[in-house]
């Protein structure tokens, strides 16, 4: 930056480049690409339970003490085979959950270090190996077969699914315009959830009907297919960390703190959620605090909701796992189209109100400055608004405590060296109306809706969520995981809203702490709606647990609803 002269253009010829629209623009590139890697990571889902259930069930009857199955049903269908099968599955689920939180503080560390593209690819070049043990292991079968493939959930340390996605937002909050980037969000979130459900689908099919080792065989196909697309056609964008960029907007800082260079760097990405004091030591900024709070409640309150449908629809309903199949797909994509197609539209026709709105607002300033003065000289004293924009003053602001006639040892003249520049224009013999200082960024493309949808979003899915606790009939299930997904863009809105808040040197950083915030909240809310679910059902009121997730949604609302933007510069 320190070559950078008054000629030198603002936007470089290179952003400009990357942010270009297209048929194949980088935007949809990374649409595409997370499409591609959805299907692939969810194509083995189901397959590799049924083999843990396979392979158990070889294990049960290959025991001399077990006679061979005679019967015409299902040979596998045993307490003790589906008591060994739900073993072995927690086990994988809890070595995938570590190499998961793992694998998404590692990828913060490469998209720093070897930039988006790099991390990006090292998201698919390790789960294909990984899925070479996997293939081997549908061979040997047994409990070597399910001892493999738990194993290799620790290769998820170095590539999987929770890097991918935290890659693929950052390039998103990078390849798109600032007014975009919720929408976007919403979006990607979209596609994620298109290809989860068609690698459900597909997945299970291709074990249907070819045989055990075929899903995973197409999915090292697919994995090493998204490896050459990722490195090939992804754009570069240069390390996070290396970037020689100042921060802007409502932050200011000398430099970037090193902090995240230390033996603890790696809890770097939560540094982005603590309390930040405002440059001018006016107070403590706790928005970005609130909003992880708040976002973490809300995953804390949602995520265990489409794992209790399937608990519900079985035990109290009936279904079949072909119908939860189905459950679970209509779901994805309920959530799929929504996300696609109805959250872009809101978020714009929101933020189109929010700016209509805070143009009239100015305007009247404006207009009531003018009628109460009559002739108003371009020198009109200025105040500052709550949000830091510079309106002319009105007789509210004149006669108020911040008015400079209130006290005659008072100063007229602004302290803030920008309020200078009316006047000077004034005493240049200007006679046009003296322009209003534009707000902060986070004002000027209508962000404050997006803010406005977070809090709203998570308060409808409060009820929503009480609704189904309410249901009677098996069909219910059916429509509250259809309808459910209304309300599911409380996330994606989330992470535009922070962005927002965040300068462009920490937004991998933030991008990464939300993420590692909704892992633990995941984490959290399965060990406790897991138990709070087996006690009420115990007690025989199992649809209670909707309404306890429902009134932790409407307590995250409540935190959502105190954040707020920052009102001036924070120090980093």
């Amino acid at each position: 930056m320190s070559s950078l002269t008054e000629s030198t253009p603002l936007l470089s010829r290179d952003v400009v480049d990357l942010k270009r629209k297209g048929l194949f623009s980088p935007y949809r590139r990374v649409l595409f690409a997370t499409f591609l890697l959805s299907t692939t990571f969810w194509f083995t889902q189901t397959p590799i339970m049924y083999a843990y259930r396979i392979f158990n069930c070889d294990e049960y009857y290959a025991d001399p003490a077990h006679p061979p199955y005679t019967g015409t049903g299902d040979a596998c269908a045993l307490t003790a085979v589906e008591t060994s099968t739900a073993r072995d599955i927690s086990v994988m689920i809890i070595l995938s959950t570590f190499g998961g939180t793992a694998n998404l503080l590692l990828t913060t560390w490469q998209i720093r270090h070897w930039g988006l593209r790099a991390a990006m690819v090292q998201q698919t070049f390790w789960p294909a190996l990984r899925n070479l043990t996997q293939i081997y292991a549908t061979f040997v079968g047994g409990r070597l077969g399910i001892t493999i493939m738990q194993s290799t959930q620790l290769i998820t340390i170095l590539g999987g699914g929770a890097g991918y996605m935290l890659s693929a937002n950052s390039y998103i909050a990078e390849v798109v315009e600032p007014a975009e980037r919720t929408s976007a969000f919403g979006v990607l979130a979209g596609m994620s959830m298109l290809g989860s459900a068609l690698g459900l689908t597909a997945g299970g099919l291709a074990n249907d009907l070819i045989n055990i080792s075929a899903p995973f065989e197409i999915t090292f196909v697919l994995l090493v297919a998204s490896t050459l697309y990722t490195a090939l056609l992804l754009p570069y964008i240069p390390p996070a960390g290396k970037a020689q960029s100042t921060p802007s907007g409502n932050w200011e800082s000398d430099s970037i703190p090193d902090k995240r260079e230390s033996v603890f760097g790696f809890l770097a990405c939560l540094t982005v959620f603590v309390p930040f004091k405002y440059t001018n030591r006016s107070g403590t900024f706790w928005g970005l605090t609130l909003l992880g709070l708040g976002s973490f409640g809300g995953v804390l309150a949602t995520a265990y909701v489409p794992l209790m449908l399937q608990l519900t629809a079985t035990n109290q309903y009936g279904y079949k796992p072909s119908d939860n199949g189905f459950l679970m797909a209509s779901n994805a994509l309920s959530r799929a189209l929504f996300l696609t197609f109805a959250f872009p539209r809101i978020i714009a026709a929101g933020r189109a109100w929010f700016v209509a709105r805070d143009k009239r607002r100015a305007r009247q300033k404006s207009h009531d400055g003018i009628t109460t003065y009559g002739s108003v000289s371009p020198a009109t004293p200025t105040t500052s608004s709550e949000d830091g924009t510079l309106v002319r003053s009105t007789p509210d602001t004149l006669n108020g405590p911040m008015s400079p006639f209130k006290d005659a040892a008072e100063p007229i003249l602004p302290t803030d060296a920008s309020a200078f520049e009316p006047l000077l224009a004034s005493a240049d013999g200007a006679t046009e109306e003296p322009p209003l200082i534009p707000a902060a960024a986070d004002k000027a493309h209508g962000s404050g809706f997006d803010l406005a949808f977070v809090r709203w979003s998570m308060v409808i899915d409060a009820v929503l969520t009480a609704l189904v606790g309410l249901s009677s009939h098996s069909w219910h299930m059916m429509a509250a995981a259809v309808i459910l997904p209304l309300a599911s863009g409380t996330a994606p809105a989330c992470k535009g809203v922070l962005v927002d808040m965040v300068p462009e040197a920490r937004r991998a950083d933030a991008l990464a702490g939300i993420a590692l915030l909704e892992t633990l909240g995941i984490i959290s809310t399965t060990a406790l709606f897991g138990a709070l679910f087996a006690f009420l059902s115990g007690i025989g009121h199992p649809n209670l647990v909707f309404l306890c997730n429902a009134a932790l949604a409407l307590l995250a609302a409540c935190v959502l609803f105190a954040v707020r933007f920052p009102r001036g510069p924070l120090k980093i």
